[in-house]
C-alpha cells in the first residue's frame, strides 16, 4: 500500500533496521558501506541522528567500535607502534629495526651518491629586427568621436 505518489508506508528505518546499520558500523565498516549492507540510503543514518538523541549517540558508539575493529585488522608493525601507539614486542622491534636502517642509510658517505650533472641552459637569442611597422600606431587615431587628431 502507498500513500501519495507510490510513497511506501512501511518505515524504511524502522527500528530492526536501524540495529542491522549500527552493527554493521560496530563491525568496522564505514558508514556508506554499512547503508549499502543495509540496503538504506548512505545519508538517512545522519538525517535520523540529527533528529534523535538516543541514535545518535548510538551512532557516536558504533563509529568508535568500528575504527577499533579497523585498527585491530591492521599489521602489526611500524605503523602501529608509531601511529596507534601499539607497544607490543612485534610492533617495537619492528619499529626500531626500521629506524636502525634509516639511521644507517643517513650515515653512508655522500661521495657514493654523486649527483647528476646539471644541464646547460642555452642562451636566449634576441628576436631580429623586423622592418615591418607595429601592428598598429596610436598616433593615427583620433582621440575622441567628435575630435580630430592633434
Amino acid at each position: 500500500m502507498t500513500r501519495g505518489r507510490g510513497r511506501p508506508t512501511v518505515a524504511v528505518f524502522d527500528e530492526a533496521t536501524r540495529a542491522r546499520f549500527l552493527d554493521e558500523v560496530a563491525g568496522g565498516k564505514y558508514l556508506g558501506e554499512a547503508a549499502q549492507a543495509v540496503g538504506i540510503d548512505r545519508r538517512l543514518p545522519n538525517y535520523h541522528a540529527g533528529r534523535d538523541a538516543q541514535f545518535a549517540r548510538a551512532l557516536e558508539d558504533a563509529k568508535a567500535r568500528g575504527k577499533k575493529a579497523r585498527d585491530e585488522e591492521k599489521d602489526h608493525g611500524e605503523y602501529r607502534y608509531n601511529i596507534l601507539g601499539c607497544r607490543c614486542p612485534r610492533c617495537t622491534a619492528a619499529a626500531s629495526t626500521a629506524r636502525t636502517g634509516r639511521r644507517h642509510a643517513a650515515d653512508t658517505p655522500a661521495a657514493e651518491e654523486e649527483a647528476p650533472p646539471v644541464a646547460a641552459v642555452p642562451a636566449i637569442q634576441e628576436p631580429a629586427a623586423s622592418s615591418s611597422p607595429t601592428p598598429f600606431s596610436l598616433r593615427g587615431l583620433p582621440s575622441s568621436p567628435g575630435r580630430a587628431a592633434a
